[in-house]
């Protein structure tokens, strides 16, 4: 499936949830971004200190981040003072303090937030374990750790979780 259906999917997905709530409003309302630039992806490319993943490249030439998702999915943006960044940055903290090698990242592998939620208990993060496994995205906090192969594995499993079955450790 391509990058702009998948995207085009998660958000038919969050605004039929937004309006099936009741009242009508009471989530936030689901927002798609202006696409980012090169330099804004060539910046982002050094901050995470490896590869951009091909999916989440494209997504963000799409939409630089989707907001009003039980998860911020971050765009380039979301790096400037203030933004979301921020919060994800403290999850990350708060899990390489829990040891993610017992899940199977290796030790010192790099990991780049790409999506938080607002109470920061839960993120995705890019990962590059420099070793044989073929995941990028690790999905992680309140219990759980899922590995995709690539971001369009991330956002079909976002939209119907029945779609992908991913990995529970790198171990495995």
């Amino acid at each position: 499936m391509q990058m702009r259906d998948l995207v085009t999917q998660v958000v038919v997905e969050r605004v039929k949830e937004y309006f099936a709530d009741s009242p009508v409003g009471t989530s936030p309302l689901p927002a798609i971004r202006p696409p980012a630039d090169a330099a804004a992806l060539a910046e982002l490319e050094r901050r995470s200190g490896q590869t951009l993943e091909a999916g989440y490249r494209e997504f963000l030439l799409l939409t630089d981040g989707l907001e009003g998702f039980s998860m911020l999915l971050l765009g380039c943006r979301d790096w400037e003072p203030g933004g979301m960044g921020e919060a994800a940055e403290e999850f990350r903290e708060t899990v390489l303090d829990s040891e993610p090698e017992d899940v199977g990242v290796p030790l010192g592998a790099p990991l780049f937030p790409v999506a938080v939620n607002g109470d920061r208990s839960q993120g995705i993060f890019l990962i590059d374990t420099a070793g044989p496994a073929e995941e990028r995205f690790w999905w992680t906090g309140e219990g759980d750790s899922f590995f995709f192969t690539g971001f369009a594995d991330v956002l079909g499993f976002l939209t119907d979780a029945g779609s992908y079955n991913p990995k529970e450790s790198l171990s495995s």
